[in-house]
């Protein structure tokens, strides 16, 4: 597990795309909020936008469809498994005891760092666009402002081992792609949340993965109890199928 791990880990360090997917996020993120200083209405009796602090700016930015730190991680978790797949790199440890097993976990952690690293990325992105365009940053409360980091974190990581699932799944560059970015879309959550509208009976949309992570709650309430537990219930969900794709996969 240990090799495996340090294996994914320099290929991670060492890969230009790491870099330039965060670059280019950034620089994009930064232009969005250019954007909505271009075309920010007059306050109707909401918060403005230039007076959020930095909690609230990052959940209006998160809850806008469609989300591009989900565009991002879709494209980052399927081009870093199948860099592997297509080099049939993996061949050299895969009949190994337990090889497969460790590779998806591996990867599962790489992603976390992935994950970490965005977030870190459109924080200071934010920081910095909003002090540029609107002359305002404030952090707010800083413990409501972690959990907001943490949950965040764990919604989002889940949702790059559920494409690692996918990838996993069709060992195809465009079809994980398509997928990834159907799944970024909410196309699904849209459509279960349609047909839920149509009765009143059982509400189960707010459970789903991707309408957690657009969705505006507060983290203070028993919120931060639903978001923890849709995230880790959906992590170990989607690692257990990954790991029983990889399993059955031939060489």
């Amino acid at each position: 597990m240990i090799n495996i791990f340090k294996m994914d880990l320099h290929r991670f360090r060492t890969n230009r795309v790491v870099y330039l997917l965060l670059l280019v996020f950034s620089a994009f993120q930064i232009f969005g909020i250019f954007m909505i200083k271009q075309y920010e209405q007059p306050g109707d009796g909401g918060l403005s936008i230039g007076t959020m602090n930095e909690s609230q700016f990052m959940q209006y930015m998160l809850s806008q469809p469609p989300s591009w730190v989900l565009f991002y991680i879709v494209v980052f978790t399927v081009y870093f498994y199948m860099s592997e797949y297509n080099s049939r790199f993996y061949r050299n440890y895969i009949t190994m005891k337990n090889s497969r097993l460790y590779s998806v976990l591996s990867k599962a952690l790489i992603l976390a760092l992935f994950t970490l690293f965005i977030l870190i990325v459109l924080t200071i992105s934010n920081i910095v666009g909003k002090q540029l365009f609107f002359g305002h940053t404030e952090l707010g409360d800083i413990g409501y402002f972690a959990k907001l980091l943490l949950g965040q974190f764990l919604l989002h990581w889940s949702f790059s081992v559920l494409i690692l699932c996918v990838a996993v799944h069709t060992r195809n560059i465009v079809i994980g792609l398509s997928l990834g970015f159907v799944f970024a879309l909410n196309v699904f959550g849209m459509l279960f949340s349609a047909l839920e509208s149509l009765q009143d009976q059982v509400q189960f949309t707010k459970y789903m993965l991707v309408n957690t992570i657009m969705s505006h709650l507060d983290y203070n309430t028993e919120d931060f109890i639903h978001v923890i537990a849709v995230s880790i219930i959906s992590l170990l969900l989607f690692a257990a199928v990954a790991v029983r794709f990889k399993l059955k996969e031939d060489l």
